[in-house]
């Protein structure tokens, strides 16, 4: 058992290693409009899309309701791959991998942003993130996903698991944080 524990501790060290490097947990830590001090999962945000379907090279208005906490709101698009596709049109600043727009009234009721989709013929699926920040830089997420073909628009959930993760997780550093939880266990138990 001892030999066994002794193998487990390095593969154990080094899961913790690549799950702190793994570009699903950093991401947000190389994209400087994306640095919140807290994201929270909006169970329902009223963002809307139009059209409400995926089309290439077209001209989407995106909408998010928004109040006068409010202080910007940062966007991105991503296909089924999980690749930043298309170009926010005005954004107040351009990130590696999103943008971000500043309420420029307190009065505002409604925030519109332009995304114009790629002219790529091979995308399936994108996924809109809408990230409402307020002035203590905590971030309301929300997400449409807009599919080819007609079908319907839906809204997808996700949870944030902590800051430190910032706002994703991929299912691999899921799997990850389990198999290092139960190599965890084992050794202490």
């Amino acid at each position: 058992m001892a030999i066994l524990g002794s193998l487990l501790l390095p593969l154990g060290l080094f899961l913790c290693l690549g799950l702190l490097c793994s570009p699903a947990s950093c991401i947000s830590h190389n994209d400087n409009c994306m640095l919140f001090s807290k994201v929270i999962v909006a169970t329902y945000s009223g963002m809307h899309a139009n059209p409400n379907v995926y089309k290439s090279n077209t001209v989407y208005t995106v909408s998010v309701p928004v109040n006068n906490s409010i202080s910007s709101v940062v966007l991105r698009a991503i296909d089924q791959h999980n690749s930043v596709i298309g170009s926010w049109q005005k954004a107040d600043k351009y990130c590696s991998s999103s943008v971000l727009y500043h309420m420029k009234s307190p009065h505002s009721k409604l925030f519109k942003a332009k995304w114009v989709s790629p002219s790529s013929r091979n995308i399936t699926t994108v996924k809109l993130q809408v990230f409402t920040v307020d002035f203590h830089n905590m971030a309301r997420v929300s997400f449409k996903i807009l599919k080819r073909n007609g079908l319907k628009l839906t809204t997808t959930r996700t949870t944030a698991k902590s800051s430190a993760n910032r706002a994703f997780l991929s299912p691999m550093s899921d799997a990850i944080q389990i198999l290092l939880v139960f190599l965890t266990s084992k050794l202490l138990f």
